[in-house]
């Protein structure tokens, strides 16, 4: 792999998944009537996509990935909730659970949406546990599963797929 090619994916891979972190943001802002209609709480999580893509493409071997995992946590805790650790910990978590599981499954789609929902799992929990913890999570466990989980990863599991393959021409540009 030449030099400007290395440097072209550890230069595209960050901005892009800078910028998807306020796509999450205006998505929650411009239709948050439409995601949070009653009883549905229904989360866009891009940057949790694009961290996933990382791993299914296996290009966090050639950047320093684990920086970028551990940084879009801080930026999400200073820019969503103000309280620092919530998202960093659940990134953390649930990339780690989707690079383990990476060894396992294959390249395939239907093996990558699996990474990703268990992924995606690990993540909400994460964060519905600790906002439990510090009493901001004000429902029971069966209804954040029936009317958080459920639809976020409907929606979150239907835009990585259409995704994939773009994002796998990406990647292979890049590269």
């Amino acid at each position: 792999m030449a030099f400007w090619q290395l440097t072209r994916l550890r230069v595209v891979y960050p901005v892009l998944l800078f910028f998807l972190l306020f796509v999450d943001g205006s998505l929650m802002a411009g239709m948050g009537g439409i995601l949070t209609a009653f009883p549905w709480y229904i989360l866009p999580t891009l940057t949790l996509v694009w961290l996933f893509y990382a791993i299914q493409f296996e290009v966090d071997k050639d950047m320093p990935f684990w920086l970028y995992v551990i940084l879009i946590g801080i930026l999400f805790d200073m820019y969503y909730t103000g309280i620092f650790g919530t998202y960093t910990l659940a990134f953390i978590v649930a990339v780690a659970v989707m690079k383990q599981l990476h060894k396992v499954l294959d390249e395939r789609l239907l093996s990558g949406i699996t990474i990703f929902l268990i992924g995606l799992i690990v993540y909400l929990v994460v964060t519905y546990g600790a906002g439990f913890i510090i009493g901001s999570a004000n429902v029971s466990l069966g209804t954040f599963f029936v009317f958080e989980v459920l639809p976020t990863a409907i929606l979150n599991i239907i835009v990585a797929t259409i995704c994939y393959y773009p994002t796998w021409s990406l990647f292979q540009f890049l590269k």
